[in-house]
């Protein structure tokens, strides 16, 4: 499962078949977080929502599969973008990050885990209020030799995940 041990990221690992990814393409539903205002669009047909495993926020599991979602928010507590990104790049899970980027007010971090999931691949964006007081982030994962069938997927939930409100 994908831990960001600062922000306490949880997830499970994820196949998408092609059938379930059609699915998806039609059934996308909006969620809003009602604690910190950020919303994001479920992929409800090919994912079910499951527990959350003790942490904060909504975990989503591939139906049949092992691709998880996982998002929540919180708060920022001060931290600046840049000590926040480096908490998640060493959480004990991860191993390899091969991707980041980021601004003022967000990051994408992207890689490998490490041990016995070093063949799944994470993908994780956090967004913070504008006023910097709160965050909103996402994590993805899925096996990395399924790479091709979740790339639309991981764009398609990027673009419609929002930041928190101030």
């Amino acid at each position: 499962m994908f831990r960001l041990a600062a922000l306490v990221f949880v997830a499970s690992s994820v196949s998408i078949t092609p059938a379930a990814l059609a699915q998806v393409s039609g059934g996308w539903q909006p969620y809003l977080d009602s604690a910190y205002g950020f919303s994001a669009a479920l992929p409800l047909g090919a994912f079910e929502v499951v527990e959350a495993e003790g942490t904060p926020g909504m975990a989503l599991r591939e139906i049949g599969g092992q691709a998880t979602v996982n998002l929540y928010g919180g708060p920022a507590q001060g931290m600046t973008r840049e000590a926040l990104e480096d908490r998640l790049e060493t959480g004990a899970q991860l191993s390899t990050t091969t991707y980041r980027a980021g601004g003022d007010s967000w990051f994408v971090l992207s890689g490998f885990y490490g041990g016995e999931r070093k063949d799944t691949i994470f993908y994780t964006k956090v967004l913070f209020s504008s006023d910097h007081q709160t965050f909103s982030a996402f994590e993805i994962t899925f096996p990395a030799q399924e790479k091709p069938r979740f790339e639309a997927l991981v764009e398609h939930f990027e673009d419609n995940f929002t930041r928190p409100r101030p």
